[in-house]
Formats: structure tokens, sequence, C-alpha cells
């Protein structure tokens, strides 16, 4: 099935929203994360409804298919060994390899998928933290990683995966010094929807939201170095 771009990451799109919200999407959401208009998205899913690859009802929301959500799979594969290779072997950030993997996942064979992954020692993970479907497109099991708002004061722990989907926070943790790889002691936790760390480097605190620590996966150095 020959699927363009576009289409792609509507299925893409549906997928992520999917999983967030444990609920079909609805189109509103769809076209506020994609930018277009409801007419626009209403086209897309009645043809990829036709495809087979999502069951969409109006006014009621749109569910990824089984053969859709391997299409989703697929490019998640090619998009996070491409993020892996962009940011292992051609020095890019952390910060910098979403909208690039974005680009190009689309125009990954599978045979080149294969050979990539083989090429970086096949990962479990990215650069981000986030699993990597194996070639089989079956989604290994999730690392456990802690949440970064549930550690207690004076804990000591490496950051492992980070949200990286939204730019404004993606730029918001660049800035602050915290990405994959960072060790943070968590140093207080106001009475308010706020978590100070201090990075163990640079001994100084960092300042975030709760609903943003609450994405990010940490590790305990202890069992990170029983694991490495």
């Amino acid at each position: 099935m020959d699927l363009s771009p576009i289409a792609e990451d509507y299925l893409t799109v549906i997928y992520h929203l999917e999983n967030e919200h444990e609920r079909p999407v609805r189109t509103a959401e769809i076209g506020d994360e994609i930018g277009v208009t409801a007419p626009s998205v209403t086209s897309m899913l009645d043809n990829l409804d036709e495809e087979g690859l999502v069951d969409y009802t109006p006014y009621e929301g749109v569910e990824l298919t089984e053969e859709g959500e391997l299409v989703v799979r697929r490019l998640i594969r090619n998009h996070r060994l491409l993020e892996t290779f962009l940011t292992d072997h051609l020095g890019y950030d952390w910060t910098d390899v979403h909208e690039e993997a974005d680009r190009l996942e689309h125009y990954v064979s599978d045979e080149l998928a294969r050979r990539l992954s083989a090429f970086l020692g096949d990962p479990a993970t990215d650069s981000h933290g986030d699993p990597i479907p194996n070639a089989d497109l079956t989604m290994p099991e999730e690392t456990p990683y802690t949440p970064l708002s549930e550690r207690e004061v004076g804990e000591t722990v490496v950051i492992e995966q980070v949200p990286h989907r939204d730019p404004d926070v993606r730029e918001f943790l660049s800035d602050a010094g915290i990405g994959p790889g960072t060790n943070v002691t968590i140093d207080d936790v106001p009475p308010v929807d706020l978590l100070t760390v201090e990075l163990t480097s640079e001994t100084r605190t960092v300042t975030l939201p709760v609903r943003v620590a609450r994405r990010i996966g940490t590790r305990s150095i202890e069992n990170r170095s029983v694991l490495d």
C-alpha cells in the first residue's frame, strides 16, 4: 500500500493522541496537531477509513485499526533509528533530531531500516529514551523508568527519557541543561506545582513544572551502574 507522507503523518498523530488520551481521537484534536481545517481532516479520515487503516465514525472519533497501527510502528521504527543515527554519528543534539527524522522517516525501506539498526548495534531505545520497535514491528517492553516527579528530596538520579515532541518543552529542557544522561539531585518540592533539582555536574539548581517532571523518566544511579 502506497501512502503519501501526509497520510502517514495523520496516522502517526492519531496513534500518539490515542495513546495519550486512551479514547477515540476527535477530528479537532487532529486538526490542531497538524494545523489543517476540519474539512481537510474529515476528507483524509474518510480516505484512511476506506483503506482499512482507521475506524472513523463522524461525531464520535477515530481509532487506528490493527493494520493502521502496523503502518505507524514502521514509521516509529524508522524515526527512532534515524534520531539515534543523527545524534550518535552526525553530531546532532538530541533537541534537533525530531524534525529531521520526521522528514526522513517516510523514505526508509525495511531493508535500510534493518541495515541501519545493525550498524547502530540494534539499539533498544533512541536518543530520547523511547523504545524502538523490532524488525517484526513488535514494540519492546518499555523500561520502567520512574518519573522525576515521583522522586524524593535528596535522591540523585540520571535522566534516561525526555519528552521531545513538544518543541516548547524541548527548548525549556535544553536551556535548563537537562537531557538524556544528566545527573540531578532532587533539591526541593515546594507546595505548588513545581520541582527543584540540582544539576550534579554544575552545582546549580533548576525549577521545573511538575507537569514536565512527570514526563521525564529517571533511573537511580545505583540501578543504572548495575545495568551498564
